[in-house]
Order: structure tokens, then sequence, then C-alpha cells
């Protein structure tokens, strides 16, 4: 079995913002889930299924059990199993897509805190009044709650009073 060695780079800010992920503590936290840093590589990777290893390293980052993520992302521990017992060890795109809106969050958060990772995991972990007393890391499970977190967090870093 050929092996390919995946080349991840550190992107460095071009001025082309749909190209790349803006440098800093977000794109850290796709590096440290082995994941690439740049969209179109984020966008092929969640069409094949990322490893399922994302989910483990992702847990550790945010310091949650993984539990807690896979029920954000509405992935049974069952399922978790039998993808990690696959040829390919791998999630479905539509489960990999879920994962990232979590780690996509994360990364925001990370940036807001300005790289101060614990920070961010304790933030999302917080209730908000602007997200009706829950967590934002409860509003992750759907693509609308999402949108929220990342508004919530864009006006934060605007020092809008949310």
């Amino acid at each position: 079995m050929e092996s390919h060695a995946r080349v991840f780079r550190i992107p460095v800010f071009s001025g082309v913002a749909d190209a790349e992920i803006a440098p800093g503590g977000g794109a850290t936290v796709f590096l440290r889930l082995g994941l690439p840093t740049d969209r179109a590589g984020l966008v092929a990777e969640s069409r094949r299924g990322f490893p399922v290893t994302v989910i483990e390293r992702l847990a550790e980052v945010l310091g949650r059990p993984q539990q807690t993520l896979l029920r954000i992302a509405k992935i049974a521990p069952s399922t978790l199993t039998r993808r990690r017992r696959s040829a390919d060890g791998r999630l479905l795109p539509e489960e990999s897509d879920r994962v990232y809106r979590i780690a996509a969050a994360f990364g925001d958060a990370v940036d807001l805190f300005e790289g101060d990772v614990a920070a961010a995991s304790g933030w999302l972990g917080e209730p908000a009044k602007a997200l009706g007393g829950t967590a934002p890391i409860e509003h992750l499970d759907t693509e609308a709650g999402a949108t929220q977190v990342h508004d919530l967090i864009g006006r934060l870093e605007h020092g809008v009073y949310s």
C-alpha cells in the first residue's frame, strides 16, 4: 500500500480572503486537528470525509468529552466505532461537515481570545445572554445556530455589546 505524505502549510495573509483562513489561532486549530488550513483543502477533505481521529483531537483541544462532540455533531458512538474500524477510517461527508461546524466556531473563538485556547473553550461552554442564556457550543448542532455563534463572535470582535 502506497503512503502519501500530507503537506500542511501555515497560511500567510495574501489579501485573498476566500482562499485561505486568516492567520492566527483559528488556523492553528485546523493544523492541530490534522486538517488543511486553506479553504479549498478543507472542502476537499470534507467531501472525502475527515479521518475519525479529528473527533478525538477536537475533543482534546476543546477540553470536552468526546461524547459531547458526538452529541452536537449528531454522530452515534456506535457509528464512530464502525467508522474507526472501516478500511479508510473516515467519517461520511455529512458527518465531517457537522464536525467542521464545531471546529470552525472554536477557531473563531480562539481568534477572538487572541490565541488563548483555554479561554476560547471556556467561552464556548458558558451561557451567553445573546444566545438566550445557553452556551455557544450548544448552538453548533444546527447551521442556523452556528451562524448565530459566528455572528456573536463578530459582534464581540467589533466591540458591539451583546
